[in-house]
């Protein structure tokens, strides 16, 4: 008897989780890409997989089976990784008090600890010294370089779960159980749309919110040879709007303090997501809040920016990450709360085709984020 067998739209981050989990429910899978390969979001973030970043329980969990799939890939496909945990320095009081609330929840972190300001130094030297209270430090915090990364997981799900991957071939019309690429017919059981902002022109009916805010993204100059941060450093910032985004959290902070989180990539590339920017303003205007906040939170050799780039987000936060938009048609956009697609997606991915995550009826609005 043959599997049952199910398209998936769209080979970013989403629409490979979604193959993965399909394929281990012993579907055939079949993705379509309009490009050669990857493009868009997926390979355009900081490749940060933050267990910490994330507050409810749920997403946790989905956070840990994420990142234990990241290193089973990146460890058999060869592929550059580094588990070098997130650092959250506090450099006054209201930071330093967010942090103590936070190690003393646990919130379910395993590997979870305050430091001293000796000791978060001792891990990133090139902490702000001035003012520092000490830090919190999650190991459980993982990178990849998501430019290598999802160039090569596609080879890998492969490989290793019979997935048949077509690039180059464009979805221009989908009426269950049929899609329709390069003037041909395409039947599948079930189909998932994962086309990031082709959605919208895939599924017209489905709702999308318009675009309100970008999220900015900066390439900082190069920094001198030997240089390593030696964790993902992020502000209390980035701590309280991803972990729950509660008024206890919140309350510390100012409420126009930017959410940073640096990245050293395995080229030494430091990246730094510097969370959303206002739509009205040009790019560089909107970075200067942030590289002011990164002078508050790192002393580096040289923290001038060498490059400026914005991800659209095309839905309020609270739209649903996955919407029946017809019988047997799916749309799933980035999940979590903040669009952590490299950090839930596999484990959003396993329970949204398990069943443990239902999709929105057709008349929700989707996250329409780039997948």
């Amino acid at each position: 008897m043959p599997h049952a067998s199910a398209i998936v739209v769209g080979a970013g981050m989403v629409g490979l989780a979604l193959a993965r989990a399909l394929a281990l429910r012993g579907r055939r899978v079949v993705v379509f890409e309009r490009h050669e390969r990857a493009v868009g979001a997926s390979l355009r973030n900081t490749g940060a997989v933050t267990p910490l970043a994330v507050g409810d329980p749920d997403e946790l969990d989905r956070a840990r089976r994420s990142r234990a799939v990241w290193r089973e890939f990146c460890e058999a496909a060869d592929v550059w990784h580094d588990p070098c945990g997130c650092l959250v320095p506090a450099t006054d009081t209201g930071e330093w008090a967010l942090l103590q609330e936070y190690a003393a929840a646990g919130r379910g972190l395993r590997e979870l600890e305050l430091l001293d300001p000796a000791a978060a130094r001792k891990r990133s030297p090139w902490l702000a010294a001035r003012q520092l209270r000490g830090a919190l430090f999650s190991a459980e915090d993982l990178l990849v370089d998501p430019r290598v990364a999802l160039r090569q997981l596609p080879l890998w799900l492969a490989a290793r779960h019979e997935i048949e991957f077509r690039w180059k071939h464009a979805v221009t019309r989908i009426s269950y159980p049929y899609v329709w690429s390069g003037g041909r017919r395409h039947a599948a059981d079930v189909i998932y749309v994962a086309g990031g902002i082709d959605t919208t022109q895939l599924l017209p009916d489905v709702a999308a919110a318009p675009e309100a805010r970008r999220h900015l993204l900066v390439r900082l100059a190069a920094q001198p040879e030997g240089f390593r941060l030696g964790a993902i450093v992020a502000n209390a910032a980035a701590l309280a709007l991803g972990a729950g985004r509660d008024a206890a959290a919140a309350k510390h902070l100012p409420a126009a303090t930017p959410a940073l989180r640096l990245v050293q990539s395995g080229s030494g590339e430091l990246l730094l997501d510097a969370g959303h920017a206002d739509a009205d303003l040009d790019t560089a205007t909107g970075a200067r809040p942030a590289l002011d906040a990164l002078k508050r939170m790192a002393e580096l050799p040289d923290g001038h920016a060498a490059q400026l780039w914005t991800l659209p987000q095309l839905a309020a936060s609270g739209a649903a990450s996955a919407v029946e938009a017809l019988p047997g048609v799916i749309a799933v956009a980035a999940p979590g709360p903040d669009g952590f697609g490299m950090t839930t997606a596999f484990g959003f991915a396993e329970d949204l085709i398990a069943g443990n995550l239902r999709a929105d009826g057709g008349d929700a609005a989707l996250s329409a984020r780039r997948a």
